[in-house]
């Protein structure tokens, strides 16, 4: 998809279809205006009071032989006073997904006065300019890859317009920079609707290299016997199933000195989950291609902080797998020992995520990190009970809890907190090793994820777990957010390194 910025009015856009966005207690002179500009040909449609400019209304009517653009489509706001950035980014989308419909390539979107809107959300220019930019280019996006043919339409340019010249360096500077993180949310979610039998952990490393290659970051890739060599049990017992080997992906990028610590991403990278030997219910197990969606937002983060090259040093660490029930898999009743040398007894293994995870959070260590964050897609309690409306955060720092929580406020892609109180270490305890890998069955299950994690984080760095089980795959679109693999945690995460 193009997109660019234009300093026009209305009329003078050349597309299929210009979009104008109206206040509801603006609807009035917004309309008149308009009428005039299209000498007299809103007439009826002001007469007749059908559209309101409440949240849902859209409506497209024709325009005057005078204007360069044959439709004009009218995309209501709310009330001025209530507007959000998520309440613009659904705007933004339903437009375009109206736009759709009548298989529109090319579209011109009006970027409203963004001095009133400010004043309401309290966000900058740059940060509205960004919400406008990504409903439009995220709400385009289908995984159509292995359909033969696909006869849906999208649209292919996007010209954002305004006819006041007052913030054209913000906008056009944050336009190029959305479509960067855009394209990252896309490329994480082809990522994780891709197929197990095309991306396997070996595939998957490969596809990482040639992605940091166009990008201008590093990555180094561990093979299963360089695994085995270096003590990391975790990820060797989980993927001996498999006859797809185990890799570890080491990805980086320096944008400030060597002494300067690094931020730490670590990204479950379960490229299909069986569940093992304590095997999953045949229902929906073909949705467990999407258990390496955190490896997938930390690539995607990556693309983005490559190219913007903020001044900071960032690390991914990506324990990559398949979980199978083969003749070599690990069996409930194995004690396996970490990276670190904690003992871990196995009661199920279908809790596999946090193994590889162990392994990956006690290698960060020796980077002395500033701060560690992980995605996993660890828990099915965690959708149980956030569904798919935000994440879960857990964590040993507050102050890292409470940045991530007000980018995630910001992105919408939302995270709530969860206690990692002492009193549930008790729970995990184990009579035959250090730790076990699950708790009581039903009881906090979404937190002892997270209590398994702090006991390899050890508090030797500022960390943070995302249980991301809920948002990174869905069944039904949204405005912008795709069926299946989301791309969740891009844009939060990048948001959140932005501000440093």
């Amino acid at each position: 998809m193009k997109i660019k910025f234009e300093i026009k009015k209305i009329k003078d856009v050349k597309a299929e279809a210009v979009a104008s966005f109206v206040f509801e207690d603006m609807v009035d002179a917004k309309l008149h205006w308009l009428n005039t500009l299209y000498k007299g040909g809103l007439e009826t449609l002001i007469e007749s009071s059908d559209f309101k400019g409440r949240t849902n209304d859209v409506i497209t009517t024709y325009t005057d032989k005078d204007s360069r653009s044959k439709r004009l489509m009218l995309k209501g706001l709310g009330n001025s006073k209530e507007i959000t950035l998520e309440k613009l980014r659904k705007a933004y989308a339903q437009a375009a997904k109206a736009a759709n419909k009548l298989k529109l390539s090319t579209v011109g979107f009006e970027i409203p006065d963004l001095s009133l809107i400010k004043t309401v959300v309290n966000y900058s220019i740059a940060d509205i300019t960004q919400a406008i930019c990504e409903a439009i280019i995220l709400s385009q996006y289908e995984y159509k890859k292995y359909v033969s043919k696909n006869n849906s339409s999208k649209i292919e340019e996007v010209v954002l317009f305004t006819d006041s010249p007052k913030h054209t360096r913000e906008i056009n500077d944050t336009m190029k920079e959305t479509k960067m993180i855009c394209d990252a949310v896309y490329l994480t979610r082809d990522i994780g609707n891709e197929p197990s039998n095309v991306l396997t952990p070996d595939s998957f490393a490969d596809l990482v290299k040639k992605a940091s290659t166009k990008a201008g970051y590093s990555v180094t890739v561990y093979d299963e016997k360089k695994i085995k060599q270096m003590g990391m049990g975790g990820i060797t017992a989980v993927g001996q199933g498999s006859n797809n080997p185990a890799r570890f992906l080491i990805l980086q990028y320096f944008g400030s000195t060597k002494s300067e610590k690094p931020v730490v991403l670590v990204g479950k990278g379960v490229t299909f989950d069986s569940g093992g030997i304590s095997i999953k219910p045949a229902g929906n197990m073909d949705q467990m291609k999407m258990d390496m969606c955190g490896a997938s937002a930390v690539v995607g983060t990556f693309e983005v902080i490559a190219r913007l090259k903020p001044k900071l040093n960032l690390i991914g660490l990506i324990p990559s797998v398949e979980n199978m029930p083969g003749g070599n898999a690990y069996k409930p009743g194995d004690i396996i020992k970490s990276y670190g040398g904690t003992t871990i007894e196995v009661l199920n293994t279908d809790a596999e995520g946090r193994l590889i995870l162990a392994d990956a959070l006690e290698y960060a260590a020796n980077y002395k990190p500033k701060a560690v964050i992980d995605l996993a897609t660890l828990t099915g309690a965690a959708l149980v009970c956030f569904g798919h409306q935000c994440a879960g955060i857990m964590g040993n720092n507050k102050d890292l809890v409470k940045k991530l929580f007000d980018a995630g406020e910001k992105t919408y892609e939302r995270l709530w907190e969860l206690p990692l109180y002492d009193e549930y270490d008790a729970l995990m305890k184990s009579e035959f090793a250090d730790i076990k890998n699950i708790g009581p069955s039903r009881l906090a299950g979404t937190i002892m994820g997270g209590i398994f994690l702090k006991k390899f984080v050890k508090n030797s760095y500022p960390w943070v777990h995302l249980d991301i089980a809920g948002t990174a795959f869905v069944s039904e679109a949204s405005e912008y957010i795709s069926s299946y693999a989301t791309g969740f945690g891009v844009r939060l995460l990048v948001d959140y390194l932005k501000n440093l």
